[in-house]
């Protein structure tokens, strides 16, 4: 009997992996078509792990839970408003001004595109007599793949609106129900196994809460040195800018190119010296180097411990499936992929691969 066991095994474990190779590309089917309800999963799960401290400590405070979640839900919702209202007027302006800026740019852009066009036409003087000139230039027109990439991970500005709108409340019932979710996953597993998947559980939302927090934090110290920068050298809509270059440049390795391109294209518009643009990429490319080199270090700590190789396989998978977005949440993902993978025996060979070394 244990004889033919034997004989099958290699077949039954090909068959496994057959059978994680159909799961895994019909779950990555399914993230990509419904990418929008995805991100806002993984959005609020990973803002309800960093409210979980303040309702903790408003249970110390002898507030019931719900009570507690309701709060720190509200008090999150008051603080984005607060956001937006300082900069709403800003967002306006830039909005009413969008029609003259892209106008602007189409120009730019066909300057461009007549220098190169008269650049090749002179290249093609200086070409073999039997080379045939006549041939009718073809031009597709299609939308751009730029947009595309970033639309993809929220769909349509009605479905992204209507999916946002649920993220509070799936935060508040997360946070709610925490200790029954807790407790009916850790069921899910063998008593053998239960300490092992609470590790893991715990793993995760560390690291998770000191990687939102950490880089919420070395975000608003870099846009606390960007913004005036930009406002000394007089860039409009600097308040609005600087922020928004701070947030990008904490995407890894592209990070600086998208924190530049903003304050680029503004000033593109509103300047015709070179000082200004050389000033927003000596402030994006020094401000992005001290915060990986020092800040990121001690703020968001040494949880995320992830090789260079991993990052950049992670963001090329999750900026395909989710769009832009994806580039935003593929090291948390990796991470919290990597904590599963260092606290299972059979995985931890991977886990070690992920990381630093």
């Amino acid at each position: 009997m244990s004889e033919t066991k034997t004989d099958l095994s290699p077949a039954a474990s090909a068959a496994a992996t057959s059978l994680r190779i159909i799961a895994a590309a019909i779950i990555c089917a399914c993230i990509y078509y419904a990418s929008s309800i995805v991100v806002s999963l993984i959005c609020a799960v990973f803002i309800a792990f960093v409210l979980d401290a303040g309702v903790k400590l408003l249970e110390r405070l002898r507030l019931p839970r719900w009570l507690g979640s309701l709060l720190m839900v509200l008090l999150t919702l008051a603080v984005l408003y607060l956001l937006i209202y300082l900069v709403y007027d800003r967002v306006v302006a830039f909005v009413d001004d969008l029609p003259r800026y892209a106008a602007r740019i189409r120009q730019i852009v066909a300057h461009i595109q007549v220098t190169t066009k008269s650049i090749q036409q002179s290249t093609s003087s200086i070409l073999p007599s039997g080379t045939d000139a006549s041939l009718p230039a073809v031009r597709v027109q299609q939308e751009s793949p730029w947009v595309q990439f970033l639309l993809r991970g929220i769909g349509s500005v009605y479905a992204f609106s209507v999916t946002v709108m649920f993220i509070p409340f799936l935060v508040f019932f997360m946070l709610t129900s925490k200790n029954q979710i807790w407790t009916a996953t850790l069921n899910l597993f063998s008593l053998e196994r239960r300490q092992q998947a609470e590790n893991v559980l715990r793993g995760i939302s560390k690291m998770a809460r000191e990687y939102v927090l950490g880089n919420l934090l070395v975000a608003l110290i870099s846009a606390a040195v960007i913004t005036p920068v930009f406002a000394v050298i007089g860039l409009r809509y600097a308040l609005l800018m600087g922020p928004l270059a701070a947030l990008l440049s904490l995407i890894p390795y592209i990070g600086v190119a998208l924190g530049m391109l903003p304050p680029m294209l503004i000033a593109l518009v509103q300047f015709d010296r070179l000082e200004p643009f050389l000033t927003i990429a000596l402030t994006v490319v020094i401000v992005h180097f001290l915060a990986i080199n020092f800040l990121t270090p001690k703020l968001v700590g040494q949880r995320v411990k992830l090789n260079a190789l991993t990052v950049t396989i992670a963001m090329m998978f999750c900026g395909w499936l989710c769009g832009g977005i994806g580039l935003v949440l593929a090291v948390p993902i990796t991470a919290a992929l990597k904590a599963v993978c260092d606290n299972v025996r059979t995985l931890k060979p991977y886990g070690s691969w992920m990381g630093e070394g």
